[in-house]
């Protein structure tokens, strides 16, 4: 494939490639019939603007790179249209590439952005309780989304997954099951930290212990949470609630507990995270904690711009409340 030059649109209409330049910008030294049929011939032939020579000319760059953990993750696909809907109305366009929770493809993908001139920068900490990349480094505006990051973090849209431990234990207690477990994400992730520890202390208060050998994390994958859950229910025959660290994971448990026999929600109560839509295609229909996904991408994305384009010190931290979605499970 070869992309349609100038020069391919001057040889159709006959004309010089100066003319082709000035019609296609609509400069008024160009008649409107000359006008109209360069551009007829341009759209006949797929012409496209070539955005990188915009650059050269104005020097202003109108990408915004983002970098996430998991590019096949639908939690994240609702997080990149909210930033794509927000950049679009703005005037800009959308980057995006996955760092797959590794601190170096991070540290590559930060690099590729900065070489490629992205105005800012929306970022989702690879391993964030151990990552100690200096986003300032990059010397281009930027702020984090899902997880705050540890070293300069001054802009930062989040959701509170405290709050998300609460409410699931919350439910366990509404529920009177008495013989709780957590399958978490075995990465060194904030959210992961916290939302345990919400779990955990709510149902302290309420005397339900959450014992060591009750808690498991493996790989947040399908597959993986398949295998943990069989892991957890040996280690813990009684277990009668299972709160799983995302909805992906929690699909994977509940064919595990299929597969075993295991009746859910009479023998077992199961609650994930995130509210995918397949959550609720699932049978039984899952009980998930709702993340605004669509609003984190979208507000991320509005506040950088304003940063970049108000080029002074503005700073916005957002926080999300979570919201427990009760199903079959």
């Amino acid at each position: 494939m070869r992309y349609v030059r100038l020069k391919d649109i001057a040889r159709e209409a006959n004309v010089s490639i100066n003319t082709v330049s000035r019609a296609l910008h609509d400069k008024h030294d160009i008649s409107p019939g000359t006008k109209q049929r360069i551009k007829k011939i341009a759209e006949g032939l797929g012409y496209i603007p070539d955005q990188s020579a915009a650059f050269l000319r104005t020097k202003e760059k109108k990408t915004i790179g983002v970098i996430i953990t998991h590019m096949d993750n639908a939690f994240y696909a609702r997080i990149l249209q909210g930033i794509h809907d927000a950049v679009s109305k703005l005037g800009y366009t959308m980057i995006a590439l996955g760092s797959n929770e590794n601190l170096e493809q991070e540290k590559q993908a930060l690099l590729s952005l900065g070489a490629n001139r992205a105005a800012g920068l929306i970022i989702v900490p690879s391993q964030d309780l151990v990552n100690t990349l200096n986003y300032d480094d990059i010397h281009v505006p930027h702020i984090t989304i899902v997880r705050k990051g540890n070293l300069n973090t001054q802009s930062y849209v989040i959701t509170d997954s405290y709050r998300s431990g609460v409410l699931a234990a919350e439910r366990v207690m509404e529920l009177r099951r008495s013989s709780p477990a957590y399958l978490g994400f075995d990465s060194k992730v904030s959210c992961n930290k916290e939302r345990l520890e919400g779990f955990q202390r709510t149902l302290e208060k309420a005397s339900i212990p959450l014992n060591k050998q009750a808690v498991l994390h493996c790989e947040a994958a399908i597959e993986s949470a398949y295998h943990a859950a069989g892991q957890l229910l040996e280690k813990n025959p009684g277990t009668d609630a299972l709160f799983v660290y995302n909805d992906y994971m929690a699909i994977g448990v509940l064919r595990s507990l299929h597969d075993r026999g295991i009746q859910v929600p009479e023998d077992i109560t199961v609650i994930g995270h995130d509210d995918i839509d397949e959550a609720g295609m699932l049978i039984p229909s899952l009980t998930t904690i709702r993340v605004p996904k669509y609003s984190l991408g979208f507000e991320s994305a509005s506040s950088l711009i304003h940063l970049i384009e108000d080029k002074d010190k503005f700073t916005r931290t957002i926080t999300f409340s979570p919201e427990m979605i009760i199903r079959e499970t």
